[in-house]
């Protein structure tokens, strides 16, 4: 096995064409944190973008900065720190959740449209990426967008790479949009009877001129906590919370978190933190979040599971156990309205055994791999990271 480690994205581009020639499939990584989510990559051989790392040119004036795809997402988001601004989609760290040393790279964050919390309310990794370097599984130098958000220039490939976890092209260099940090933060903990209850407090909060920028329910003791997140200029937030206080005093005790314990509560959403760290299997549920009670009820009713939701219930992080929850999750989600299910998390056995991402039908899975071939015919980057042919994630691509 070959281990590749190019600094230049010249280097990048002559490995590529060398697997080409050769037909060696490879495995792209930038630090290896993310090699266990996704399906298990066909390649002996392995091009790490590690050694390809640097912020290039950062204007915090205009809130765009251009980095290597192998510099460190901590690298990015200290430098954005001390001019007081941050990465809007607040991506996750997996490196506590995959057993890691570091949360991994921009080039990995990207590619695997890994988007936080404050997706809900500030939009997903795809919609801050403005432009991006790459070379194809053809071995051909390619560039899309530019440092303004109005280009519109040739075709928008930069929400086709957020999501391609590397199978169509390798990113050399990634310019992103970014957002000032706001100068305030807290969050107010409503604890409720029932998840149902819980649901309803948060589409409350969304449903009014508040603008939570975050929104999620954890269980405690016998309730459920539903927290909302503000943030802004303080005297702002000070009057959103009275007001989101008043409009929430009859669904549950309130609670008024402080800064400190408010950025804890969003790192542990961040980290995936909030389920229990032995779980055999841990899921990633997207939903309608009004359907989300009545999945976690049904599921319940036949396994022991744990459960967090974030996104005000879109999103459900859900760790299990058996050989049979994948299909019991999936015939769940068919019955209430759709949605879809990954495996984030689990035993080999228990992820050879079925799909990582939700199945796609006959005419999608069939768009998908002509995608694939487009820009990688020969299957050099990353085979099988997605399973093709009707066996991947809506929203991979």
């Amino acid at each position: 096995m070959a281990r590749y480690t190019p600094e230049k994205c010249a280097d990048i581009e002559e490995i590529i064409r060398d697997a080409l020639q050769n037909k060696t499939p490879l495995q792209v990584t930038g630090y290896g944190t993310k090699k266990n989510l996704g399906g298990r990559v066909l390649a002996r051989d392995e091009l790490s973008l590690s050694a390809h790392s640097g912020i290039t040119d950062y204007q915090p004036e205009e809130l765009v900065m251009v980095a290597r795809s192998g510099t460190p997402l901590i690298e990015i988001e200290e430098t954005l720190d001390k001019n007081g601004q941050m990465l809007g989609f607040e991506p996750l760290h997996l490196d506590k959740f995959y057993g890691q040393s570091t949360p991994g790279s921009l080039g990995g964050v990207i590619a695997c449209n890994l988007s936080g919390s404050r997706r809900i309310s500030a939009g997903a990794a795809r919609d801050y990426l403005l432009g991006f370097d790459a070379i194809s599984g053809r071995a051909g130098y390619f560039r899309s967008g530019s440092k303004v958000m109005k280009n519109v220039t040739g075709y928008d490939l930069s929400k086709l790479m957020c999501g391609s976890f590397g199978m169509l092209a390798v990113m050399s260099e990634i310019t992103l949009k970014v957002l000032p940090r706001p100068e305030f933060m807290t969050s107010l903990s409503v604890t409720c009877a029932s998840l149902a209850e819980a649901r309803s407090a948060l589409s409350i909060g969304f449903g009014s001129a508040t603008e939570p920028s975050g929104g999620a329910i954890i269980k405690s003791g016998g309730g459920f906590n539903a927290v909302l997140r503000l943030e802004g200029v303080k005297i702002s937030v000070d009057d959103r919370i009275a007001s989101l206080s008043a409009l929430l005093e009859k669904t549950g005790t309130l609670r008024l978190m402080s800064a400190e314990e408010s950025s804890e509560f969003w790192k542990m959403m961040r980290d995936i933190s909030c389920l229990q760290k032995d779980a055999e299997q841990v899921w990633k549920l997207s939903v309608t979040p009004s359907y989300a009670p009545q999945i976690i009820a049904e599921l319940e009713a036949k396994y022991k599971v744990d459960y967090a939701l974030d996104w005000a219930g879109g999103l459900i992080w859900l760790g299990g156990a058996g050989a049979e929850l994948g299909a019991a999750i999936r015939a769940v989600l068919a019955r209430q309205d759709g949605g879809h299910a990954t495996l984030m998390r689990a035993p080999e056995a228990i992820q050879a055994s079925q799909p990582i991402f939700q199945p796609l039908d006959a005419a999608l899975g069939g768009l998908q791999s002509r995608i694939k071939t487009a820009f990688d015919p020969m299957y050099i980057l990353n085979p099988q990271k997605i399973e093709l042919g009707g066996a991947a994630d809506a929203n991979a691509l």
